[in-house]
């Protein structure tokens, strides 16, 4: 692209905009001449009709004023008819062809009858005027054209009898049309035009101060111009080098012709005067352009100059060559400071701070690498620091014959301890776990990923044996407690090890199969580590096809409900239900609850199958009443997730007032794990469920984190043993002492045990002996389908369910 300076933009932009202002100058110049002009030539034809008319009126009082001094002499109106004045008149006629030119004389009496007439010949009388004169008894003019223009004048006259007649007395115009041309110094003219004619024949001059002159402008004019254009504005034409002002007054208008007063002024010495003056204008103009133009190139080449200097500098600020640009961008002050002198002050201002700010930057950048790299809390690589080095060491292994390993390693129920201590221990626990795991920098680099996770990068394995003796290792650092500033704890962790000796191999790739090695130490007890195997993705591939299909089950509706009672061993009569939840799917038929409702919370299914869940225990408690089964609770199953949620009592309660019915038809069963999680929000959620009627049961009691502490603060109702303690107790001693103690313990903190897993009438009599509280068990029943319910329900209500099993 061409370039193009500053200074001549601006010179090409400010001519544009003066020659602009220059056409407008002279444009409104012009037009002011032109208006001016005619405003003048407007006056002038104005001033011409006002001659025109004053000399017309002239020769009008001339004649009456000659009538009335001579009918006063004669006494007119003493004689007894118009005869004697005719001839009186007559004597008249000769005197007045000599003093005011007359052409014609006539008389006429009141029916219009010629008394007299002095040279009939070549005029015809008017008796159209005559008529006039009679009707307004009054003197009136008119003027009419034949070869020539001529002005008639009628005058009433009455005799003694009382009879009018009318003398009309008639003068041509050419003494008129002297005067104008001596007194406005103007060529005049009377022309005749007869539009019915041919173009040629239209136009007749009658009479003229200059014939010639007339005929050949008329000549000379455009014939599309309308004879009205010329009336209104007038005409302007040019002949021999001279230039003429061409004005028509209306005279006479008949049937055949239209005849014309033209006035034609030479308006040359005008027009030259004009066009002098709109060029010593444009001169002027561009004269005025011409030095604007110069002062402004003058000031736009020094500010160019100043602004190309500060461009050819600005570009060392890219380069971070700050000194060089101070020194380059020094522009000197003219007389006066300018925008120009505050900008290159700005420019430098700017450089400092740019400066300033390379240097934080460069500052900055060290620390946010390491913060994007580093781990804050431990000091450790993070998980972007691990893909980046485990990339490079898989590039590496193109011109290695070993193995690269990742070792995955996730702190087991750390959570707990954040929940039960404080974050600033766990937080102490994590620094010291990174301490630990330090004593292995020789042989692994390490790094945390995660809240509670922690990886290892092994770059020089031979094989797996090599992987696992490290992870061995790592067993062997978690043998010992961990000590904070404020306890010792012992930990335990779940490792995943995943292994490649393929160039090819992506970093996302070992690690998401570290991860699944993890999750499968996890799954199989924590505290252990395993290798990863192609099983594990085809485990995680089923995991996933079941949460779609568990999904797609929450859509269709193919969960339902079984009720398993339970038993009152005071009472020997039907305490209450638990609520199962059961899944009969359309192609693997009926899925066991282990396998789907772990899937379920793996998936955040839960809060939605558990509102549908309570859902349908209120469905199935009012179907009970209707059947006229009262005083028995449904147990409801509540998993940690759902019990966590904010909204779980207010949505409880909207189901409660949608079948109106009261919190104290259901009980609420929570596992310890559940309970120890977030004390503070669990006694809170707890005592809000409380309001609304509800009981609460800790269920499996005693595999959990069993605490007297938790039981004396939360608001629980019911213990539930688990049932491997009750079907262990005739076999194992510890079992039996377990359910014994279980029971002791909790009637003395006043709540009610239920016992689980009760298959054998054995089992029923010792628990009679322990005075267990409530038993839940094969032997009694099994689950019963919800489509079964009401057949149930006969049976406890007619024969007195489950007397019988309890003799």
């Amino acid at each position: 692209m061409r370039y193009l300076s500053l200074s001549w933009k601006v010179l090409l932009l400010m001519q544009v905009l003066l020659f602009l202002v220059l056409i407008c100058f002279t444009s409104l110049s012009f037009l002011h001449i032109n208006e001016q002009f005619s405003r003048q030539q407007e006056q002038k034809r104005i001033q011409g009709q006002q001659y025109f008319q004053q000399y017309n009126y002239a020769v009008e009082q001339q004649l009456l004023t000659w009538f009335q001094t001579f009918t006063d002499l004669q006494n007119k109106n003493k004689n007894n008819n118009f005869n004697d004045f005719a001839q009186e008149i007559a004597s008249q006629s000769e005197s007045l062809q000599v003093n005011f030119g007359l052409k014609q004389l006539s008389l006429f009496d009141q029916n219009q009858q010629l008394l007299y007439q002095f040279n009939p010949k070549g005029l015809a009388a008017s008796q159209h005027l005559s008529a006039q004169v009679l009707q307004l008894q009054q003197p009136k003019s008119s003027i009419f054209c034949l070869e020539q223009c001529y002005k008639q004048l009628g005058i009433p006259l009455l005799n003694r009898q009382g009879e009018v007649a009318v003398l009309i007395m008639t003068t041509d115009l050419t003494d008129v049309l002297l005067n104008l041309h001596q007194t406005l110094n103007i060529e005049v003219a009377i022309i005749s035009i007869q539009p019915s004619l041919p173009w040629q024949q239209q136009f007749k001059i009658v009479q003229a101060s200059d014939h010639a002159l007339v005929q050949r402008l008329y000549n000379e004019t455009d014939k599309d111009i309308k004879l009205s254009t010329i009336q209104q504005h007038g005409l302007i034409r040019e002949v021999d080098d001279k230039v003429y002002y061409l004005q028509l007054i209306d005279l006479d208008d008949d049937a055949d012709s239209i005849h014309l007063l033209l006035m034609l002024e030479d308006i040359s010495t005008v027009m030259q005067d004009n066009r002098r003056y709109q060029q010593q204008i444009l001169l002027l103009a561009l004269a005025s352009l011409i030095l604007l133009l110069l002062l402004i190139w003058v000031t736009t080449r020094r500010m160019s100059q100043r602004i190309l200097q500060l461009a050819q500098a600005l570009p060392l600020l890219a380069k971070r060559q700050y000194s060089q640009f101070r020194q380059q961008s020094q522009i000197k002050t003219g007389l006066f400071p300018d925008e120009l002198t505050t900008f290159q002050q700005s420019v430098t201002s700017l450089a400092n701070e740019l400066e300033q700010l390379d240097e934080k930057l460069v500052k900055n950048t060290a620390e946010l690498h390491k913060m994007a790299m580093f781990d804050s809390l431990t000091g450790l690589g993070n998980r972007n620091s691990l893909q980046h080095d485990l990339s490079q060491a898989l590039l590496e292994l193109v011109n290695k014959i070993d193995y690269v390993g990742l070792v995955f390693l996730d702190l087991d129920n750390f959570k707990n301890v954040n929940n039960s201590r404080s974050h600033t221990v766990g937080d102490q626990l994590l620094v010291a776990v990174a301490k630990r795991l330090q004593q292995l920098s020789s042989l692994a680099t390490i790094y945390r990923v995660g809240g509670d996770e922690f990886a290892l990068l092994l770059t020089a394995l031979s094989g797996p044996a090599s992987a696992e003796q490290v992870a061995q290792q790592l067993q062997t650092l978690f043998i010992e407690p961990f000590s904070t500033p404020s306890s010792q704890l012992t930990l335990s962790a779940s490792i995943g090890i995943s292994l490649t000796k393929d160039a090819n191999s992506s970093a996302a790739e070992l690690t998401r199969q570290a991860d699944l090695a993890m999750y499968q130490s996890k799954q199989q007890g924590r505290n252990c580590y395993y290798l990863f195997t192609e099983q594990m993705s085809t485990d995680l591939a089923e995991r996933l096809q079941l949460e779609a299909e568990l999904k797609q089950a929450i859509k269709e509706q193919q969960f339902s409900l079984s009720l398993q009672p339970k038993v009152c061993l005071t009472k020997h009569r039907l305490h209450s239900f638990e609520a199962l939840i059961r899944w009969q799917h359309p192609t693997r038929g009926a899925v066991p609850p282990d396998v789907f409702i772990e899937a379920l919370e793996q998936a955040q299914l839960m809060v939605a199958v558990g509102y549908w869940v309570f859902e349908r225990c209120c469905q199935l408690s009012v179907q009970m009443m209707q059947q006229g089964l009262t005083g028995v609770t449904i147990a409801v199953n509540l998993s940690a997730t759902q019990f966590l949620q904010a909204d779980l009592a207010e949505q409880f309660s909207q189901l409660l007032d949608k079948y109106q019915l009261s919190g104290e038809r259901f009980e609420l069963e929570l596992t310890e794990s559940t309970l120890v999680n977030n004390i503070s929000q669990t006694l809170d959620m707890m005592y809000q469920l409380k309001d609304l009627g509800f009981t609460f049961a800790i269920d499996d009691f005693g595999t959990g984190y069993s605490s007297l502490n938790y039981l004396k603060r939360m608001p629980v109702d019911t213990i539930k043993i688990d049932k491997s303690f009750v079907q262990g107790m005739q076999e194992n001693e510890a079992d039996l002492q377990i359910v014994i103690s279980t029971i002791a313990m909790v009637h003395k903190l006043g709540l009610k045990v239920v016992a689980e897993g009760v298959e054998t009438a054995e089992n029923v009599a010792q628990l009679q002996g322990f005075q267990c509280d409530i038993l839940q068990g094969y032997y009694f029943s099994r689950p019963i389908p919800e489509t079964q319910i009401n057949d149930f329900i006969k049976q406890v209500l007619i024969e007195q369910w489950p007397q019988a099993l309890l003799k």
